[in-house]
Parts: C-alpha cells; structure tokens; sequence
C-alpha cells in the first residue's frame, strides 16, 4: 500500500510540474503571428502592394485620403510606422524623399526605390517631348515622376513590389506570384482598352490642370498642348493664362481636364472663355476622400471613360 500511495504521489507531482509548460505552449501556439507591415509612401504604389500581397501582409499608405503627395511632410505616425515596417516602399524621381529621410533614419534595411531605371523625362517645357533613355542624367527635382499612369510602367513596378515582397516573406511566394500573375495580367488588359480608346479619339492635343498625364498619353498617342499648372502649386501668371486660351482658341480644344482632389476655379475660368467644359482626370496620386477604397484599376478605367467622352467626339 505504500508503495502503491508513492507512485501515485510521484505521479500528480509530474502532472503538477509538467501542468504550467503545457499551458504556456498552448498559450503562445494560440497567439497568431502579425502579417509583415509594409509602408508605402503614397496610393498607386500602396494599391500595388495591396493587391499583391494580398492577405499575407498589412500594408499602409503614408499619405492619408485627400492630401498631395508633392506637399505633405512627415508626421509622428508617419515616422512611427516607417520604424515599425518590414517593407518600406518608395518611388523615388523626386516624389517622395521624405519617406527615405525618415527610413534612412531608422536604419532600415528593407527599403525599395521602385521608380530606379526606368524611362524619365523632365517637368516643364521638356515634359511635350518624347521619353528620354533610361540612361538619360536629370536633374531629380526636375524629373517627372508620374510613371505609374503608364500601365506598362505599372507593369515594372508591381513586379518589383512582388519581389520585395517574396524578399521578406520567402514562404510566401508561391501566393506572391500566383496574385502577381493575375494583377499583370489586369495591367494588360487595361493597356489594350486605353489602345482601343486612343484608335477613335479625333482630338490628340489636350489641355491639363498639371503636368501629370505625359507619360500616359505618350503611350497612346496624345499630346499635352498646354497645363494650368506648370509644376504643383506654382500659381500661373495672367500673361500666361491668356497664352493658354490662345492655344486652346488656335487648338480648337474646348475641354479642360483639371483633377479629382484639387480646386477646379482657374480651368473653369478658363473654360469659360473658350466656351468649353471641365472634365476630371485622376492621376492616381492619392487616396480619394470620398472614394477610399476605389483601386488603381477601376480609376484608371473611369479615366479611360472621360478621355473618350471628351475626345472621341470632339471636332479638330
């Protein structure tokens, strides 16, 4: 009897001890794992993560909904969730250097200047020429960075978002890929409806709020005539304005594009004087404060949508 009431002694100290591992295990198998944070500085190339990474990531945008991109500057968020990020995604071309100020600040090792080797042209007067060789040395406060308008440019840079991404989340590529492939071949197909649009358009010189869009009517054909705004925030002289209605006058151009987020009073004016209209071109620049969860492709779509209706029918 003894010896059976010390086996059984010996036995609940065992359960006794071995009790509180068996609840810590279970306590840290039943804490799930944070997805990689990754940081994008500003909307098309967060859309592009996000579409690519799907699930297996978190991924933020730096720019909240309704602010430019070319005026905002770093904030203790900001600051907070760049330290925090896995991934740090920027453009690069002059558009976002306060992103790299704040990841070169941080020391940290993951961060990717998606717009580095791609074909570039210069703001201003330059911006009505074709697209300089990659190779071409500019200036970088004198470079246009609006690339991802072109789908095929957009091309580039998703597939080297899916390889930054596959770089800190080698488990996952397989699924990387698999949405990447899928993605690409959306940016295809976008490619080939804004080629069917341009085939009918009778107008190929438009006027813009700002030079925005050379990229993406290189690609198809058009031509900027004029812009409101030669570079963001540079207020137009009047002399400069009645050369713009002259052109649009000479142009026989009665559509003005101004953009989504920004004030549209100087093209109405100017509409105004030429008897013409103002329609909305987005350059997917940033997040749409009243639409914050419209994506890269279907803007890009409605854009297709209003050069169509303002120059499929309009008269040279």
């Amino acid at each position: 009897m003894r010896m059976h009431r010390l086996i059984v002694r010996i036995v609940l100290l065992y359960a006794l001890l071995a009790a509180p591992v068996c609840r810590g295990q279970e306590t840290v198998a039943a804490s799930p794992r944070k997805p990689p944070l990754v940081v994008a500085s500003f909307f098309p190339l967060y859309d592009f993560a996000r579409q690519v990474g799907g699930a297996d990531f978190q991924v933020v945008c730096l720019v909240p909904p309704g602010a430019d991109p070319h005026e905002i500057e770093a904030t203790p968020d900001a600051a907070r969730q760049v330290a925090d990020a896995d991934l740090v995604l920027l453009l690069g071309l002059g558009m976002d250097g306060w992103v790299e100020k704040l990841a070169t600040a941080e020391h940290k090792p993951h961060v990717v200047h998606l717009g580095e080797g791609l074909p570039t042209h210069a703001m201003g007067k330059a911006m009505l020429s074709e697209l300089a060789d990659a190779s071409t040395r500019v200036n970088p406060e004198e470079i246009d960075p609006h690339v991802w308008l072109d789908p095929v440019l957009a091309q580039e840079i998703v597939k080297r978002i899916a390889t930054a991404l596959v770089g800190i989340a080698p488990a996952k590529q397989t699924e990387i890929e698999a949405r990447r492939d899928a993605y690409l071949g959306e940016l295809h197909k976008l490619d080939q409806d804004y080629k069917d649009a341009a085939a009918h358009f009778k107008q190929r010189e438009v006027v813009t709020f700002h030079g925005a869009f050379a990229y993406l009517f290189g690609r198809y054909g058009l031509k900027v005539a004029g812009v409101i705004e030669e570079f963001p925030g540079k207020e137009p002289s009047a002399a400069y304005l009645r050369a713009l209605v002259d052109t649009m006058r000479r142009l026989h151009q009665r559509v003005i594009f101004a953009e989504p987020e920004l004030s549209d009073r100087a093209a109405r004016i100017i509409a105004q004087e030429v008897g013409g209209r103002v329609e909305k071109l987005d350059p997917c620049e940033t997040i749409l404060s009243e639409e914050p969860n419209a994506t890269y492709l279907e803007r890009q779509h409605r854009n297709i949508r209003v050069l169509q209706d303002a120059l499929g029918s309009a008269t040279p």
